[in-house]
């Protein structure tokens, strides 16, 4: 019994070998319909993996990407740091809460900033804004991640202040020693510095004392602190909840995060797999165009080898890997497209930066994804050339 399960097993592979050869043999005489299938493919994962790209450069903005040992503080009720409003004295209060890590030097690794959007032009001539921050001293202790990679750091209580190298690059007037114009006065631009990927990507920073002057401020947007661990958390903001000489809401990076950016990578996710199915659609079409033609076009060889006692399962299977092996092709060019034209590139979305990343998560959902295109364009085909009568498929041809 093993013996005549394996021979029939055998036979199935030998016939599906045979037929499936056959029909990639025959795609020289359907090029011009294999090439619609394998274009309407390159192009369903190239934007299918270009706008997944977005999104995962938003990855920055996720909890994922937050630190667990920081921590959020803003006014009560406010939604982010531009709304929110917190004193000199609130300030001082939040700095010397317990749960809060004290520095070497014995001050607490705590920092607050002022926000303010300011026009800019791109270098392509259209206009945008960036974020301003003024920071406390201090903040270099909790935002260990910035660098200054040319020229240097703001001085305080003058109007100097660093970009980041994606605004540099993006904006006119932002390199080293460039004066800039921020509500009738002049600002140098000092020191260009770099993060790994983060929110700082989006900001000029300067001396905190300095922009709240120059822009009529009088109170800071937010406050953030280093926890002296992630368990701290809950006596860092208990304490705060207590203290009747402030009023504010105290959020892990992780919950502000969610709370800022969640409902973008919602909406870009949606977008993406939406887009990603409306251009699926046609392209099931092509690669059911050209696989019918292949039917059609082998229907008296496909009939006969079933009179001669072909089965019917190599048939299918043999036109479901001839869809698949067109649907490969498209998945693998359209995935490195979409890498070379957008992994890397810095895009800018109100005042946010953020850098697409074609990750190779997103290329094996591209390949999946075109895999899906080419099973579902070629299971019709594939069962009408089983289920056809042997004697109507002879008298058509």
């Amino acid at each position: 019994m093993r013996w005549r399960g394996g021979s029939a097993m055998g036979r199935l592979f030998r016939q599906t070998a045979l037929l499936t050869l056959t029909g990639l043999r025959g795609l020289a005489q359907r090029r011009g319909a294999a090439l619609v299938t394998v274009i309407s493919i390159t192009t369903v994962v190239g934007v299918l993996v270009s706008l997944l790209a977005i999104r995962e450069g938003t990855s920055i903005f996720q909890p994922q990407a937050a630190r667990a040992d920081e921590a959020t503080v803003l006014s009560r009720g406010a939604p982010n740091g531009f709304q929110s409003s917190i004193s000199r004295a609130e300030f001082a209060a939040i700095a010397d809460t317990p749960g809060v890590k004290q520095g070497a030097d014995g001050h607490p690794n705590a920092y607050a900033f002022a926000v303010v959007s300011v026009d800019a032009l791109r270098k392509d001539g259209r206009r945008g804004a960036v974020n301003l921050v003024g920071y406390t001293q201090g903040w270099q202790r909790v935002d260990g991640d910035v660098k200054i990679i040319a020229g240097r750091l703001y001085r305080p209580a003058l109007r100097e202040l660093i970009v980041s190298e994606p605004i540099r690059k993006m904006y006119r007037g932002f390199d080293v020693g460039d004066h800039i114009i921020l509500r009738g006065t002049e600002w140098t631009v000092v020191g260009v510095f770099a993060t790994s990927d983060s929110l700082a990507d989006s900001l000029l920073r300067a001396d905190a004392a300095t922009v709240m002057s120059a822009f009529g401020r009088n109170t800071f947007g937010q406050v953030n602190v280093q926890l002296q661990s992630p368990a701290a958390f809950k006596l860092f903001a208990d304490s705060l909840a207590h203290n009747p000489a402030v009023s504010v809401d105290v959020l892990t990076v992780a919950q502000q995060y969610e709370k800022s950016f969640g409902g973008l990578k919602r909406l870009l996710t949606f977008i993406s797999y939406f887009i990603g199915a409306v251009m699926a659609s046609g392209a099931i079409f092509g690669a059911l165009n050209s696989l019918y033609a292949s039917v059609e076009s082998r229907q008296r060889e496909l009939a006969t080898l079933r009179a001669v006692g072909f089965n019917s399962v190599p048939i299918i299977v043999s036109v479901l890997i001839e869809s698949i092996l067109l649907a490969l092709p498209g998945a693998l060019l359209g995935a490195l497209l979409a890498w070379i034209l957008f992994n890397g590139n810095a895009v800018n979305t109100g005042s946010l930066i953020f850098k697409l990343s074609v990750t190779p998560h997103l290329l094996a959902v591209g390949i999946w994804w075109a895999l899906a295109i080419g099973l579902a364009g070629g299971s019709l085909p594939a069962l009408r050339a089983a289920r056809r009568p042997v004697a109507t498929a002879l008298r058509a041809s």
